[in-house]
This record gives structure tokens, sequence and C-alpha cells, in this order.
């Protein structure tokens, strides 16, 4: 195989990185951190300015010794680049106890800006109540994780003044008080590994064009949770520990995945198209079949219902209960019974009166043993 040096040289020459547009740049380079983004643009002249200009920051206090010097980096970049040109996605991990000077610093920027995505992970306790957490008339897309659980506790004296926000997700933090009321444009909300305030024994979420809520990992066993939200349509739930959820009854969507809960929910819910409950492995005491059976009932409009394989086995060891109860579904389509979490799932339990219990009001319905 001949190798033509001449024509490497002339490819290497021609530099077609440095051709592409701006914009494709701007899109390779926000997949890296702030500092490698600055370095990088050391390299060539036509790079020269080209991280002044763009719309997507990405930084981290990994890459730097002290907090100070990573505090003076992102002060440098944030208050020099091109401010004709919009920020439309920021990001921080930090790695460190952030100070009341600096959060505000980021916090004005975020509102003068017009910055659209924040997204913020940290390490250490952040101060009560920072201001970013409290207005901003652009941000669209927002997301709070806090690596160590409580970090962040959020008590403020008024709803966040969020009036463009669509997408939030909190993660590590502590509740307490009406957050959400004057995010009048919310529509989706994840709260994962969250606690509700210890003095609080009931916790409002008021979100009036909610329509889908994820709720993971909370720990809330003395707290009744409201759900004020007339639009919401799916609820998630997986693995928290609620005394009761008062969700809307209009729900379209229902999955439940945790420990045995049949109490969550006080009222029936009336016009459920899917619904998905999946427990760990439970007793199998009358009680518990009872309570179970009940809860079946509240989920009568369901269309499509998977259920874990527990609980068709907690219900089938209890027969007499199955022949005093009515059948819960009225409308329902499919039925699947779901063993996939098992460790032998071809050995599921299901009894005459059992299956006849969950389908005898759908007759036509289909049933699938997955």
């Amino acid at each position: 195989m001949e190798f033509d040096q001449n024509n490497v040289r002339w490819v290497v020459e021609q530099d077609r990185l440095s051709r592409l547009p701006d914009e494709l740049l701007h899109k390779i380079m926000s997949c890296f951190d702030m500092k490698f983004v600055v370095e990088t643009c050391l390299l060539s002249s036509r790079w020269k300015l080209l991280w002044t200009s763009m719309p997507f920051l990405n930084f981290s206090s990994c890459n730097f010794g002290s907090l100070l010097r990573f505090a003076e980096f992102m002060t440098h970049v944030l208050f020099h680049r091109d401010h004709q040109r919009e920020v439309s996605l920021l990001k921080l991990y930090f790695q460190g106890a952030a100070n009341d000077f600096f959060v505000r610093k980021i916090a004005d920027y975020v509102c003068s800006h017009n910055v659209q995505q924040l997204t913020i992970w940290l390490t250490h306790h952040l101060p009560n109540n920072p201001p970013f957490l409290f207005t901003s008339n652009s941000l669209k897309h927002f997301t709070l994780t806090s690596i160590v659980i409580g970090a962040c506790n959020i008590t403020p004296k008024t709803p966040w003044d969020f009036p463009a926000l669509t997408t939030l997700h909190l993660s590590g933090i502590v509740l307490s008080g009406d957050l959400f009321s004057k995010c009048v444009n919310l529509k989706h909300l994840t709260l994962e590994s969250f606690v509700i305030n210890v003095d609080v024994e009931e916790f409002d979420i008021i979100t009036p064009r909610l329509s889908d809520l994820i709720l993971i990992g909370g720990k809330c066993s003395r707290v009744i949770i409201n759900l004020i939200a007339p639009q919401l349509e799916n609820l998630t739930i997986y693995h928290c520990i609620i005394k009761l959820l008062n969700a809307p009854s209009i729900l379209s969507s229902l999955c439940y995945t945790g420990f045995p809960h049949p109490q969550l929910f006080k009222d029936c819910f009336h016009s459920l198209n899917e619904v998905t409950i999946c427990w760990l492995k439970m007793p199998y005491k009358e009680e518990d079949a009872l309570k179970t059976i009940h809860m079946l009932q509240k989920l009568y409009s369901a269309r499509y219902v998977t259920l874990d394989a527990y609980i068709v086995e907690c219900i089938s060891s209890f027969p007499d209960l199955l022949l005093h109860n009515s059948s819960p579904f009225t409308n329902l389509i499919c039925l699947t019974i779901d063993s996939s979490m098992r460790v032998d799932p071809y050995k599921v339990k299901m009894s005459i009166e059992a299956r006849n219990f969950l389908i005898e009001k759908s007759p036509s319905a289909t049933l699938i043993m997955k």
C-alpha cells in the first residue's frame, strides 16, 4: 500500500474542523466542561472568542483545586461572554459549601440573561432559600439535585415565581409550604428522594396546569399530601412512604411500585385508562388481602390493568373474601399479571375465585400472564 505524504499534508493543513460553523462547534463543545472549552479555544485564532458566544454553559468545581478558583473562573466566564447571545442552558456541578455571595451572582445572571434551562447538582449544604429558587421570567426547565439528602431545605415565605416553567425536577430536598402555585405553566413535576419537614402534617401541591407527576423515594410516613391539580392525568409513584395521598379523581394513568400500601388513596378514580400496581413481596395475611380488595375496587374504571403476581397470590389465598366482595373492574379490556420480578416467574398461584373476581364484570377482557 503506497503512502502519499503530499495528500496527507494537504488534509491536515486544510483544518476542516475550524471551517465548521459556530453553531455546530457550539453543539460539539456543549458536551464538555467550560474549563476545557476555554482551554481548547486557545489552540486556534479562529476559536479564540468562540467560548464567549456559547449558548450552553457547563461548569464543574471538580476541575479546580479550590472553590475560590472555581468561583473566580465562573464569574470571569459569565461576565466576559458576549451578552448579545442568550444562554439557553446553564449546568452547574458544585462540590463544596456555596457562600451567599456566589449564589447571588448565579441568581442575578439567570434572571438577567433569560436562561431557559438550569441544572444544578449539589454535594454540600446550600444557603437557605437562595434567591434563584424564587423568581425567573424566562426559566422553562429547572433541575435541582442534592447529593446529600436534606442539604437543601426549601422553606420559602412565598411560592416560587416561575411563570414560564414547564418542567421541574427536585431531588434530595426538604420541602415545606406552598411552592408551586405561581408556576402557572408547570406541566411536568418530579420529586425524588424528598422529605417533607417534620412540622408539616399536610403538604399541598398546588399546580393549576400540571399533567404529569412522578414521586420517587419520598419519606413522608406522617404526612398527608394533597394534589390540587385539576388537569393531572398521569401519576407515578415509586417506593414512597406516604400516610395518605389525595389525588384528583380524573386521573387517566396510575403507576404504583413499592411496599404494599393499599390505603394510600382515599377516593375512587372515575376515568382511569391504565393502571399498574407492583408490590414488593408481602406476607399473605387476611387483613392485607381485604385491604388489597378495597384498593382494587377504587380502581374500578380502569381499562388496561397490570398487577404484580404477589397481589394476585395474596387475594387468591383467601377465596372466601373474594366471594363476599364484588368484582371491581367494569370497563376492563386487558388484564396483565406480571411475574417478571419473581425468582420463579412460572409458578404464579392464581385461584379460580381470584380470576373470577378480577374479570367477572368484564368477561370479554383479555387475560395475559407476563
